[in-house]
């Protein structure tokens, strides 16, 4: 886990978001499966931080803890330290103006075909930037105190204690 790449790609838009639901539900149809998220650009401070929720995902579907109906949603809750998912979507999904997402393989199996196809579906650009605290934002995924890969990382893991 540490050191690899995490299954994302960064995208941009072809221009800024006017209709974040419309585009949300766009991505819903053309998506391969729920194992496909697409998340705020500014949502991941490091590849750590996006392995260490997927690792706190997968342990809460192992023992049926998903506060979420979704895997894709429960993803967004944990990167976004809440335990409320409304607050989730403001905070890592997509919101309007957003010029940049991440397209996100849950599952952990994907090509990079497959990061191509679906990207070129939704009229992405796929972009070689990787999670990195220079594009994270600490105070819009709701961390108070600290803006480094520590305190994502503690976000994570305190939304199932709050």
């Amino acid at each position: 886990m540490d050191g690899d790449l995490f299954p994302c790609r960064r995208v941009k838009f072809q221009s800024p978001c006017e209709n974040p639901r419309e585009l949300v539900q766009r991505w819903i149809n053309t998506r391969a499966s729920q194992h496909w998220s697409l998340i705020s650009g500014e949502s991941l401070a490091s590849e750590l931080h996006a392995w260490v929720a997927l690792d706190v995902l997968n342990r809460n579907i192992e023992r049926n803890k998903m506060k979420s109906n979704s895997i894709d949603g429960e993803f967004m809750r944990l990167i976004s330290g809440t335990h409320h998912i409304s607050a989730s979507f403001s905070r890592a999904g997509i919101i309007e103006g957003e010029n940049f997402a991440y397209i996100v393989d849950l599952s952990c199996t994907a090509t990079e075909q497959d990061f191509e196809n679906h990207a070129e579906r939704m009229g992405f650009e796929i972009l070689a930037e990787r999670p990195n605290l220079s594009i994270f934002n600490a105070p819009r995924i709701g961390i108070e105190n600290g803006d480094d890969e520590n305190a994502a990382i503690g976000h994570v893991h305190l939304s199932d204690m709050r």
